[in-house]
């Protein structure tokens, strides 16, 4: 008996059957300023670009990644501290909020969606270990941005001069300065520097 579903992150393509199967179709809230960051990972593109603001947009699922009819957009204001998982619980709050106030008018077709620019679309690729690896020779802002964007997981790391892997779990950006505060050094336990 339901008219409308909702996804968050979900990170797979629905088929047509099921988006089909309900009367209203879907509602996806996605964690980017659509048809910019389609994909697995705009919560961490967003900081990695250094993009001075991202937000939330809400979409007409479609069968294709990202690519709906804009339903709802609010704008989040981004500093330079702010980290990936302090950013989704934050776009989630929002995203929640979004959806409450949009709901209505949009179940009463008071709301006619959008379509997304293609031009201007931009795809973001799902994650992996590696790509937490810094080089010590890296930028300081870089080594910060990475910082923030793979917070969590799948952090950052280096390796040191006798090739072994040292993962940062407490850094700062002091005065520009990007100051590593505590590491794991492979097969040993956490040590503050």
């Amino acid at each position: 008996g339901a008219e409308l579903g909702i996804v968050v992150a979900y990170g797979h393509i629905i088929p047509q059957s099921i988006i089909d199967s309900l009367p209203k179709g879907f509602l996806n809230i996605h964690y980017s300023l659509l048809p910019e960051f389609r994909g697995a990972s705009p919560v961490e593109q967003s900081i990695l670009s250094g993009q001075k603001e991202t937000g939330v947009t809400i979409q007409k699922l479609v069968f294709k990644l990202d690519a709906g009819p804009i339903v709802a957009v609010e704008e989040f204001i981004l500093d330079n501290q702010i980290t990936t998982p302090k950013l989704k619980d934050k776009l989630t709050q929002i995203g929640a909020d979004l959806l409450v106030k949009i709901l209505p008018n949009y179940l009463e077709g008071k709301i006619t969606p959008k379509e997304q620019n293609e031009s201007k679309a931009t795809h973001c690729k799902k994650i992996n270990k590696a790509d937490g690896e810094i080089k010590l020779s890296d930028s300081d802002d870089s080594k910060w941005t990475k910082y923030r964007a793979y917070f969590g997981w799948p952090g950052i790391f280096y390796f040191d001069k006798e090739g072994k892997r040292n993962k940062i779990t407490e850094a700062t950006l002091e005065s520009g300065k990007f100051i590593i505060k505590k590491i794991i050094p492979e097969g040993k336990k956490e040590i503050s520097l």
